[in-house]
């Protein structure tokens, strides 16, 4: 199976992974995240890029706040699933 088949059999795995590296991240910057709700969003495989070592993938998640967007969190992981970076945007 090669890593995009991966990914797609193994997506609800790739979410939860950036759920819980999201629910670690510092505490005082996540306090200052006001959302009541995460929904999935996309998983990307990087092939060339600019700030991070590539290849590698991109997991994205919405933050909502009374059904409305209030930003996203982005988690870059390897093939074996090796956190890479994180980002978050408000």
């Amino acid at each position: 199976m090669d890593l995009l088949e991966r990914i797609f059999h193994y997506k609800k795995e790739f979410y939860s992974l950036a759920l819980e590296y999201f629910h670690n991240i510092n505490s005082q910057e996540h306090e200052n995240i006001d959302y009541d709700e995460i929904i999935p969003k996309s998983i990307s495989l990087l092939v060339d890029y600019d700030f991070i070592p590539t290849p590698c993938i991109e997991i994205k998640l919405k933050l909502y706040k009374d059904e409305k967007k209030n930003g996203n969190y982005f988690l870059y992981v390897n093939d074996n699933k090796e956190f890479i970076d994180e980002f978050l945007i408000i």
